[in-house]
């Protein structure tokens, strides 16, 4: 029996963050692989990818930002909203933000596709946290 697989997607235009989360996520075997995509357009292309390879025992998480160029993770979640029922496989979404702004934590907590609002960066501990709440794997 093959063993499940734990795909992190890291959705951020930041370049300098993605590599300090990957680094975080490498350190704290969160899940491999890591796929670090700049917008939510190539991060939607990815997740129709996966659908391909991946089975309902696997689990995909993502870390989305917001504010991105091409498609933000608002359009992302919309977007995906449209495509959920092809979707063969467990994910959950981490909306990672620097953004302080009330509506657009209120906004991520009422959304139904997103597990919780994480303010930027990420780090060993709250990755040790996710994992205990969150990772029902």
């Amino acid at each position: 029996m093959e063993a499940r697989k734990h795909t992190i997607m890291l959705v951020d235009d930041d370049d300098a963050l993605n590599y300090l989360h990957q680094r975080l996520l490498d350190i704290s075997e969160f899940g491999n692989p890591v796929v670090t995509l700049e917008n939510g357009k190539d991060a939607l292309v990815a997740f129709n990818e996966m659908s391909k390879s991946l089975t309902n025992d696997d689990l995909v998480t993502i870390f989305l930002d917001i504010n991105m160029p091409i498609m933000d993770g608002w359009e992302f979640l919309r977007e995906l909203k449209n495509i959920e029922q092809n979707i063969s496989f467990k994910y959950q979404i981490f909306m990672l933000s620097s953004s302080i702004n009330p509506d657009d934590i209120q906004k991520a907590c009422d959304d139904s596709l997103v597990t919780k609002y994480i303010a930027k960066p990420l780090s060993l501990d709250l990755l040790e946290d996710i994992k205990k709440q969150y990772l029902f794997f």
